[in-house]
């Protein structure tokens, strides 16, 4: 503890000759941190993964996250949310981080936060739209970085608020073509899924939500397949085999049932 006080204290020698005294370079325990409760970047699965994998084989992170620092010493992450995540889990003691200490207004930290998100990911349309609503500044929503094309698509959002509790749902898509499609209703038929129509919804527990997300990113490691969709075709196909083999079992039994 007290070297790494040591540490934090040289560390703030260099952080003032170079960002002055808006901006702070600290040694902290990313357990301690505070991580944003609405961001509008999320990782697949997969995607986290890989990030967790490197960082646990590397014993360090490749970049630096920002956060803020508020009145009472709590650090707030503003970007790298993603990476604080992967370093617990991969269970390093200590990461660096860049801390904002000179006082921001709401808006302000939201803007930075929506410009420092990487490449990598993908954005909650209604989340990201919601916090793009409480940028104030004309100057602060040009710091975002966010284009004209992004900004178009985020005013076709509808931002709806419910009085009554609202059950928790996800979508998922995959596209098929019309011999995948029939091969599907046929697998869902013998499962005794009605698939009459030429768009079905289906709806199931949301407890099986992340079973099904996590057994397409298993198949797609496991059969080195990188597109969803061709994933759920293996699984129709593991499926099939293992209809066609319980089908088989039960004629067996069937015919030594009545010799």
């Amino acid at each position: 503890m007290e070297q790494l006080t040591k540490r934090n204290e040289e560390l703030a020698a260099i952080s003032q000759e170079m960002f002055g005294s808006g901006m702070q370079l600290m040694i902290v325990n990313p357990r301690t941190l505070r991580l944003l409760k609405n961001n509008a970047r999320f990782f697949k699965r997969e995607t986290f993964r890989q990030l967790r994998d490197n960082i646990t084989a590397d014993q360090r992170l490749s970049s630096v996250p920002l956060c803020y620092l508020h009145e009472g010493g709590n650090l707030e992450v503003l970007s790298g949310n993603h990476r604080v995540k992967a370093s617990i889990e991969a269970e390093l003691p200590q990461i660096m981080v860049l801390a904002i200490t000179e006082e921001l207004p709401k808006s302000k930290r939201i803007a930075i936060q929506l410009s420092h998100n990487a490449l990598v990911g993908e954005d909650d349309q209604s989340i990201l739209a919601n916090l793009w609503a409480q940028i104030e500044s004309v100057t602060d929503k040009l710091y975002s970085g966010l284009d004209s094309e992004a900004v178009k698509e985020l005013d076709d959002v509808e931002l709806v608020n419910f009085s009554t509790p609202q059950v928790p749902a996800h979508m998922v898509t995959f596209m098929f073509t019309d011999g995948e499609k029939e091969t599907l209703s046929e697998v869902l038929d013998m499962l005794a899924v009605s698939a009459k129509r030429s768009s079905a919804v289906y709806l199931g527990p949301s407890e099986q939500y992340e079973q099904f997300t996590n057994l397409v990113a298993d198949i797609k490691d496991a059969e080195k397949i990188r597109d969803s969709s061709l994933a759920m075709i293996r699984l129709v196909e593991i499926a099939q085999e293992y209809l066609a083999t319980k089908a088989a079992e039960e004629e067996q039994q069937a015919q030594e049932a009545s010799s």
